[in-house]
């Protein structure tokens, strides 16, 4: 437990001072024993009207860099945006505090009143949307997992007093999906843990995309004949009924082919069929064919071209297949047809009650976890807010003061864009009552739980200041007693390491290096976009040696406590949290082993060190020696090729942050162009420089677009399922756009992995969703670690992305407001804004504040 002798002697002060003024009190109201008793307001004879005490107000104050500026739930994006959301939604589900000494989480129901699993009883459900059941399982055997009915909590209400019922969630996910808006949150109900069944179908329904030919299930060709073709005037094949073209797959997963494409069949025939492409095929035509292939896709149009050079291919003696078996080998495109949202498994069973049907199994503690947000928005605001423009409906709901509605336990009073934002609570939220000082009340027993046995107040700050600050601005506020918190910069931090205020909370967050690759996207951005020979990105080995270039150790002295990090998952992800607490992945040695092998660490007999634990906690990810040896091969390759001359300047422009940069930040690019410089020393490269850019709206989206060849960011979340982390790394298809997404194609590119004893081959985009949807979904730990574990290590060997640091939060908490625990634990972290207690209240606190002096000191 913390220290606490400052406060204390702060708050003996204050009560001393209040003691005295009590006493007066007392002795100028005195009554004898005959007195009659009375309640507030009521008079006895002779005396004057008791008045009512006059409310006290709690003002915790805060600030942001950058403030949100989308918290509508179907569209935002930052983090900021995402924390005005949290004063103004309410969950179905929440987790906090059980028993704080043992570090016991508890599940407590908000906007629902109860999650029932109800699959058994409506199976009929299950074919209806389209659900996915495990391999092995069948209707009869499907025993829970896919279909909940959530009841809804009858007194909940829109700031303006409008009752929210089932109605409210059914038009909001209708809208949500609407496929005419195309919502940015939408995959988290049509993809993922969490997809409502249906959901996929109706969100792209009018559009038009490529779907595979042959049925691997029924063995039969939609098109059996190259004759039921017509063509379009440009040559290309079409389907006659609505002109859609016809392609053939090259790089494409192929149902014929057991799931891999033809092109791996052809490029790695020894390892499929023992011999050798040459024997299998015939290659005279290959690489043309190849040649006329879309890179993103894996397709090639259909004409009678292409027609001609695959049939060539496959029509060898050893292969021994002819125009007639072409119809395997093709894609065709499919225009979705509208779907009524009557085909999406989430409807009303009462005005009270929606029933959600889960594309997939999910685990109930799972669901229940996908529940910790929602999506509801206000019918009336989202609907007047919508316009339309170019073919695209789009809605400014939850952009101003104006198009916002609450249903959480605040609502915004006041908002200057760009400047500040102020919440006061929301007297229409179920979870306050009024009390005889007008002042608004919730304590746990209202939503019928309890925290440590007890029934303690909740939601106390009767208002939440948000100010945009930057760091010395709000350095110097928080020490005028102006700012309930402040997150000192790596220069202040270490003069409040030993401060008793000081909190510090690891964070899922890695902060990384993500890169552009492609080389003609380089080329450009040399040319035009600021930079000098950053072509040298596109050479594996020159991202490789940069990566063993940077002292991560000392690089973290540079920002505010993060923690050097060498891996993408760090401590914080729990692989069976809620049936043991202690399931860290990176303590597992799937995980440890993994970047034991990534940097060559061995251990054991005669070895430098002797366990897998004892090697993994040795890497740091320095080498400086190696790290030259690879760039002297860098080096020697980019010149060879014409690249790059040796001697020669390179400059590289990194989109750094969304907000303006601090001192920190430079401080922190000045080491990494230490660091780099170091291992550049010797090896023919001339010197690099490194410039940090901020005020970037979008660099997780300028980094693929060309903007700019390295960005620098972080991806976290789904810490207690982290099996699907590497889908926001993988599946386009999940994210929209992927970070890395000029280096690599992830649904090409393929990847084997050892599962008990047996290689398995898939494209990244598949294993990244195996352990979700696909045919590991229900494999036991052991095996769903070493799939993790692999790819954390396979991704890692490409250097797309090179890991730098753990982000921490440090905060100090001013001596006004303190949280309910001092342990901080994952699954409710101190108590938050939730639990939070005041010392004082807003006069008292003005008060203790000048008889200091007006500036605090928390060092």
């Amino acid at each position: 437990m913390k220290n606490r002798k400052k406060i204390l002697s702060l708050l003996l002060a204050l009560v001393m001072a209040f003691s005295m003024i009590g006493c007066e009190d007392k002795k100028n109201n005195t009554t004898n024993e005959s007195t009659v008793t009375t309640t507030p307001g009521e008079t006895t004879p002779g005396e004057q009207p008791t008045p009512v005490p006059e409310a006290k107000t709690y003002t915790f104050k805060t600030y942001v860099n950058a403030l949100g500026s989308t918290w509508n739930p179907h569209t935002w994006e930052t983090s900021a945006d995402s924390d005005i959301m949290g004063y103004l939604e309410t969950p179905f589900v929440n987790l906090t505090i059980d028993n704080s000494e043992e570090g016991k989480y508890q599940w407590i129901y908000e906007m629902a009143t109860a999650v029932t699993d109800v699959t058994k009883d409506h199976k009929d459900d299950l074919t209806k949307y389209g659900c996915v059941l495990p391999d092995g399982t069948t209707l009869d055997t499907v025993e829970g997992g896919f279909i909940f009915d959530i009841a809804l909590r009858k007194d909940a209400k829109w700031e303006d007093g409008t009752p929210i019922n089932a109605d409210t969630y059914i038009y909001s996910m209708k809208q949500l999906l609407d496929p005419e808006m195309q919502n940015y949150r939408a995959n988290n109900y049509w993809s993922g843990e969490s997809a409502i069944a249906g959901a996929r179908g109706y969100y792209f329904g009018g559009s038009t995309s490529p779907q595979e030919n042959y049925d691997a299930t029924t063995k039969v060709a939609v098109f059996d004949s190259l004759d039921k073709f017509t063509k379009n005037a440009d040559g290309v094949y079409c389907n006659p009924a609505d002109n859609n073209k016809i392609y053939i797959a090259l790089a494409k997963s192929l149902s014929y082919c057991s799931g891999y494409t033809f092109k791996e069949f052809v490029e790695k025939a020894n390892d499929f069929f023992g011999m050798p492409a040459e024997e299998l095929f015939n290659m005279e035509n290959w690489d043309s064919l190849v040649a006329l292939m879309d890179t993103k896709t894996g397709l090639v149009p259909l004409t009678d071209e292409s027609l001609q050079m695959f049939v060539s291919v496959i029509s060898t003696e050893n292969w021994g297949e002819s125009e007639a078996d072409v119809p395997c080998y093709l894609y065709y495109d499919k225009t979705f047809e509208k779907q009524d949202f009557s085909t999406v498994g989430l409807y009303k069973v009462d005005d009270y009650t929606i029933r959600y049907v889960n594309q997939n199994y999910i685990d109930r503690n799972y669901f229940l976890t996908s529940l910790t947000s929602n999506w509801i928005v206000n019918e009336k605001l989202y609907e007047a807010s919508k316009e339309t423009k170019d073919g695209l409906v789009t809605t400014k709901y939850g952009t101003s003061m104006e198009t916002s509605c609450s249903y959480g336990p605040y609502k915004i009073s006041s908002l200057q864009k760009g400047k500040q934002i102020i919440f006061v609570q929301n007297e229409n939220w179920f979870g306050y009552t009024k009390a005889e000082d007008g002042s608004l009340v919730s304590m746990t027993s209202n939503e019928n739980f309890k925290v440590d046995g007890k029934d303690v107040q909740q939601y106390k700050a009767t208002s939440v200041v948000i100010n945009v600050l930057d760091d010395n601005a709000a350095e110097q506020a928080f020490l005028k007693g102006e700012l309930s918190t402040w997150s000192p910069t790596a220069e202040k931090l270490v003069n409040y390491s030993t401060s008793d205020q000081l909190y510090k909370m690891d964070e899922t967050y890695t902060q990384s290096f993500f890169f552009n690759t492609n080389l003609e996207a380089l080329q450009k951005m040399d040319a035009a976009k600021g930079n000098i020979n950053s072509v040298v990105l596109s050479n594996d080995n020159f991202r490789k040696g940069m990566s063993l270039a940077i002292n991560r150790q000392e690089f973290v002295t540079a920002t505010a406590g993060y923690k050097p990090a060498c891996y993408i998952l760090n401590g914080l992800y729990y692989y069976n949290v809620y049936e043991d607490p202690t399931s860290i992945y990176r303590d597992s040695d799937e995980a440890m082993q993994a970047i034991c092998d990534l940097y060559g660490i061995e251990y054991g007999e005669g070895k430098a060190y002797k366990t897998l634990k004892e090697a993994y906690k040795s890497v740091n990810g320095y080498n400086v020696t190696l790290a030259k040896e690879y760039m002297k091969k860098a080096c020697d390759e980019l010149v060879a090729a014409g690249l790059y001359k040796a001697g020669d300047e390179i400059k590289i422009r990194i989109g750094w942050k969304k907000g303006a940069l601090e001192a920190s930040d430079q401080a922190q690019v000045a080491l990494i162009n230490k660091h780099v410089n170091a291992a550049l020393e010797g090896t023919g490269f001339g010197k690099i420089t490194f410039e940090a850019i901020g005020n970037i709206e979008d660099r997780y989206g300028a980094v693929p677009d060309g903007e700019f060849a390295i960005g620098y960011g972080a991806w976290g979340g789904a810490a207690f399922y982290p099996f699907t982390i590497f889908q926001v790394y993988c599946d386009p298809d999940y994210v929209g756009k992927i970070n890395e997404g000029a280096c690599w194609d992830p649904t090409q590119e393929t990847l084997t992995i050892n599962i008990n004893g047996t290689d398995d081959t898939m494209t990244w985009q598949q294993w990244s969703s195996t352990m979700e949807k696909g045919k590991y979904a229900s494999a036991d730990f052991k095996t769903k670690l070493t799939i993790l574990a692999a790819m954390e290590k396979n991704f890692l060997t490409k250097y797309y992305r090179i890991p730098l640091c753990g982000t921490t939060d440090c905060t100090l908490l001013s001596f006004q407001v303190k949280y309910y625990t001092d342990e901080y634990n994952i699954m409710y972290d101190f108590g938050g804004l939730r639990l939070m207690e005041f010392n004082y209240d807003d006069a008292a606190w003005t008060k203790a504040v000048a008889d200091q002096g007006g500036v605090l000191n928390y060092e």
